[in-house]
């Protein structure tokens, strides 16, 4: 045991060389400018190479105290625990008492014979067609309230299927409350007590509590949404297997540093979770189990999100580049664009990567007037104005939202102030028609945008 966790921690007590301490201070800079000191921020730790590079707190831990966030505070993982429930969904594969292709009646025989297709796998990927029971206007009333995970297992059951099984992503955080009474019933232990067993213990991650029965958790931050203002927070038994689980950057670190360094699953497994879903007709869905997997420029990168009221987190791992990003949050409001763009940068900065220089223009309001108009593609609309000669974008269009605003590289090129990589070009079709295209300068999968047209 002693050996073991001694391998998963060597991330954190290796030297500073100096090229890492500089590459630590760029880093600590840009996060400062993402996270103000005022409002609530995030703790954000970030490994290279087996080398712990930055492990700071940024923002607020409670801004009513003044409570500035520490390294070793703990947030609401959400979402990115249900890579804990995948994980101990194939330890019982490898202990031959599971078969992914298993049909889940089999374990639920009062869902209803439209669930016959839906095996345990179709859970995994979230291509299931259960419907995200969070949508249901009336389930939502009641979010406040205690659930079993059979009151939600009946309300999965009483909302019709989205799509036949296996023919569609839909991510619905109910397919992984299944997997939990799976392991349940497969294993004779409590969903918690058979991850502790499993992983926790094992790995060491002493910070790492399971929400519905932690009581008090010692270094817990205060979840904040937008103003900033409290938090509400629906009941935690509603996360049972989705997002169960309140964690520390450190206790992440070890976990994504024993998973994919082979430490918890056979590499047949691990290889699994680490795979997107092919649906049937062969779109690329970048979801595996419980794991994102992605390209970013030509490298694999697995990425793990959690989103809930007030707290968010990402937890980003490059196996060619060796880095490994966690990012817990407390905020609705900072960074300004999420914390998948933030993650993602900091991962670029860390792998040494090259950065995106820019140089604004000032641009006379008669160039920046032709800019300005209402853009349109499907249900979607933008607005663009001018005002006190910069170009300002209003999202959705007519919403009242905040105007955001954009900084020249050109007089087709802009890009969002707070944000460089995320631009946005001005074009004139072949046809005539004004159009406008947002574009990140660093996409994962090679993914773009919609052409939005001027109306």
């Amino acid at each position: 045991m002693r050996l073991l966790n001694a391998a998963i921690l060597s991330f954190c007590i290796g030297p500073l060389s100096g090229y890492a301490a500089t590459k630590a201070e760029s880093i600590d800079a840009e996060l400062k400018r993402l996270f103000p000191a005022n409002l609530p921020g995030a703790a954000v730790l970030v490994v290279k190479d087996g080398v712990t590079v930055l492990n700071k707190g940024y923002g607020l831990a409670n801004v009513e105290l003044n409570v500035p966030i520490q390294p070793d505070n703990v947030f609401y993982a959400a979402s990115v625990g249900k890579q804990f429930t995948a994980a101990a969904i194939m330890k019982l594969v490898e202990d031959g008492k599971l078969d992914l292709q298993t049909p889940v009646r089999q374990y639920f025989p009062t869902a209803p014979a439209s669930w016959n297709g839906i095996t345990v796998e179709h859970l995994l990927h979230h291509t299931s067609g259960v419907a995200n029971i969070f949508t249901d206007a009336g389930f939502r009333q009641h979010a406040f309230e205690d659930h079993t995970p059979q009151q939600m297992l009946d309300q999965a059951i009483a909302m019709p299927l989205l799509a036949p099984p296996g023919k569609a992503f839909a991510y619905s955080s109910v397919n992984y409350t299944l997997l939990a009474m799976i392991i349940e019933q497969l294993s004779g232990e409590k969903y918690d007590a058979y991850l502790a067993r499993q992983f926790f213990v094992p790995l060491g991650m002493t910070h790492t509590y399971f929400i519905q029965n932690a009581g008090l958790i010692k270094g817990l931050v205060t979840p904040y949404e937008r103003g900033p203002q409290l938090a509400v927070r629906w009941h935690s038994s509603l996360l049972l297997g989705g997002g169960s689980y309140a964690s520390t950057n450190a206790d992440l670190a070890r976990w994504t540093t024993a998973l994919q360094g082979g430490k918890v699953l056979k590499p047949v497994s691990l290889k699994a979770m680490d795979t997107a879903v092919t649906l049937p007709d062969g779109k690329r869905v970048p979801y595996g189990y419980g794991i994102r997997p992605h390209t970013l420029a030509g490298q694999p990168y697995l990425r793990s999100s959690g989103d809930i009221q007030g707290f968010h987190a990402e937890v980003v791992y490059m196996p060619q580049s060796k880095v490994l990003v966690s990012m817990l949050s407390n905020s609705e409001d900072t960074p300004k664009f999420g914390l998948l763009p933030a993650a993602r940068h900091i991962a670029i900065m860390a792998a040494g990567m090259p950065l995106h220089a820019v140089t604004p223009q000032k641009l006379p309001d008669s160039v920046l007037q032709q800019r300005a108009g209402v853009y349109q593609h499907g249900d979607e609309r933008y607005a663009f104005h001018v005002k006190d000669g910069r170009l300002l974008v209003e999202y959705p269009a007519g919403a009242k939202a905040k105007w955001e605003p954009l900084l020249a590289l050109s007089p087709t090129e802009f890009y969002y102030e707070a944000n460089s990589d995320f631009r946005i070009r001005f074009a004139t079709s072949a046809d005539g028609r004004q159009t406008s295209q947002w574009y990140e300068m660093d996409p994962l999968d090679n993914d773009t945008d919609p052409v939005f047209d001027k109306q």
